[in-house]
């Protein structure tokens, strides 16, 4: 493999065929799957932007395989790695953020090493994204932003537990407690807030990797595009018309039978 800037990237994949190919095998194995045209137009600087695309036509077209929902791999202390599933939030060119409980051995296990990956399956739509980089702690401000903008259940799950939370959304009080809150909007009143537990906190995985896996069928097999951030020179350095502003990336891509 050879690399190359990833300004190249998708003119280079174009031109070999390999996303037409994709494109036609998406088309093929459900009617109902949709291609994002731009990315065959639109040469993108950032991978971060081709993982929003991504995991919006997921959330269009396979919302039934939970899209947000990754597989986190950390290390314990003792050097071994682990695996479970996280559900991500947040999107954005600073990073990638999730949350969870700050006593938990997930957040022990970020504190001790913070090198994080997530691993993403797309199965219907043929694609797989993988992430790696360092996970840092949200502050509280940020923590309790995002705990306001999550659905009323969802903050009595967080506060109060999973079975508390089902268990009062099909009880009789809780049934009329809705209706309440209802009526209380309808009326321009705001309802009595949730607590937020003293010990729910969040990260941001800032990316160093991205690996994109596109599935072009049995014949022509799987395409991998991997961005690397480029560590070794400063940023905007690598060539003239790469802005200082933006963080400089490289790319390997492959064919993989």
């Amino acid at each position: 493999m050879s690399t190359v800037l990833v300004q190249k990237l998708w003119s280079t994949l174009w031109s070999a065929g390999s996303l037409s190919r994709f494109a036609q095998h998406m088309s093929h194995a459900s009617h109902q799957v949709s291609y994002i045209g731009s990315e065959e137009q639109r040469v993108y600087e950032e991978p971060h932007v081709i993982f929003q695309n991504w995991l919006t036509a997921a959330q269009k077209e396979a919302p039934q395989v939970r899209p947000r929902l990754a597989c986190m791999a950390t290390v314990d202390k003792s050097g071994e790695p682990v695996t479970r599933l996280t559900s991500i939030e947040e999107v954005n060119s600073n990073g990638i953020t999730f949350f969870t409980t700050l006593g938990s051995r997930q957040a022990g296990e970020i504190s001790a090493n913070p090198h994080v990956s997530l691993h993403f399956n797309w199965a219907p739509l043929m694609r797989s994204v993988r992430i790696a980089g360092s996970a840092h702690q949200l502050t509280e401000e940020q923590v309790r932003d995002q705990f306001r903008r999550f659905p009323r259940h969802v903050q009595m799950s967080i506060t109060h537990g999973p079975r508390y939370a089902a268990a009062e959304w099909q009880s009789r009080s809780g049934f009329f407690a809705r209706i309440g809150e209802r009526l209380n909007t309808w009326l321009g009143k705001q309802p009595e807030e949730i607590p937020m537990p003293h010990n729910w906190g969040g990260y941001i995985l800032t990316p160093s990797l991205f690996e994109f896996g596109m599935l072009s069928g049995e014949k022509a097999g799987r395409t991998r595009v991997r961005f690397r951030r480029c560590l070794e020179m400063p940023r905007g350095t690598r060539v003239g018309n790469v802005q200082a502003e933006r963080q400089d990336w490289v790319y390997d891509s492959c064919e993989e039978n």
